[in-house]
């Protein structure tokens, strides 16, 4: 028996990030998680900075994908489109820079110049927190049994 699929894509300003056939896509809303399965009724959400999973159904295993806000797009034709702010895959998360932009926005907001700079600095630290737990839970899951 074959297994249904979605189709997923993810675009941000910069690039297409993804396109793929997947049997389910997790993703962190504004009133919660919420997870898409094949023949989802439509729906059109905004995402809050979090964590975005999908199954592939070749592999049978969990993706990871760190999203900083956007928009998700459940059509009735069985695909998904996340237009994210910022969407990072856990395999392309560099800890090392990460760990450096937590510090400069922790820096930032300790500083306090200005409201709109202690915002964009809450906002970088927010992200930077993101990627780092995401890039952390793909190398327990790595871990051989």
């Amino acid at each position: 028996m074959e297994q249904k699929t979605i189709q997923l894509e993810i675009v941000t300003q910069e690039k297409k990030l993804l396109s793929a056939e997947v049997v389910s896509v997790s993703v962190t809303t504004e009133l919660g998680e919420v997870t898409i399965l094949p023949n989802h009724i439509p729906l059109f959400t905004k995402l809050v900075t979090g964590e975005l999973r999908y199954l592939d159904p070749t592999k049978n295993k969990t993706h990871y994908v760190a999203i900083s806000g956007g928009f998700m797009d459940v059509g009735p034709d069985n695909k998904i489109t996340v237009l994210a702010d910022d969407a990072l895959r856990a395999d392309d998360i560099n800890e090392a820079l990460v760990e450096k932009a937590k510090q400069e926005a922790e820096t930032a907001l300790k500083n306090k110049t200005s409201k709109r700079d202690f915002m964009i600095a809450e906002a970088s630290l927010r992200k930077a927190l993101n990627e780092l737990k995401i890039s952390r839970k793909r190398k327990v899951q790595k871990i051989p049994r």
